[in-house]
């Protein structure tokens, strides 16, 4: 950080942002110089961030750049509407695999219907609920997440 903290001095770097920080490495990293942003791995099937990343975050004024926001793409239908290929790196996730992915289904079957309700895609509820976190939160969907089309959500 303190070699961060002088590109920011000599005007090479304007921000500083972490990623997979701890509360422990966020705070440390802050009390030397302010931190922007912190990229995390932030959905609805990952929110272990919620107890204690966000309120931190808040706290020191640090935005969260949530990455895999669609669940590495099972919002997006990934394992579900369509299979897998097997060299798929989706593959090593158990989420993704065996009895927990049959599991899986029926979470994204409720979903699914969910956002039929609303008059949307999956992945676009998914996305909606992201944004509904706060204005703290940006979603950066990534190639592993891709998705379709995304048009209003109601």
């Amino acid at each position: 950080m303190g070699e961060l903290k002088k590109l920011v001095e000599e005007g090479k770097i304007k921000y500083i942002g972490l990623s997979e920080a701890s509360v422990d490495t966020i705070r440390r990293a802050h009390a030397v110089h302010p931190i922007t942003a912190l990229q995390i791995e932030y959905s609805l099937w990952v929110r272990d961030i919620e107890d204690e990343i966000i309120p931190v975050c808040r706290e020191l004024g640090i935005g969260i750049v949530a990455y895999s926001p669609l669940g590495r793409g099972f919002f997006a239908g990934k394992a579900v509407l369509e299979s897998l290929p097997t060299e798929s790196v989706l593959n090593k996730f158990p989420r993704f695999t065996g009895e927990n992915l049959e599991k899986n289904k029926i979470l994204y079957s409720k979903l699914a219907n969910l956002a039929e309700k609303h008059a949307c895609a999956t992945p676009q509820l998914a996305l909606a609920w992201l944004l509904h976190q706060g204005d703290d939160i940006i979603p950066i969907p990534g190639i592993i997440d891709s998705f379709n089309s995304f048009s209003s959500c109601n």
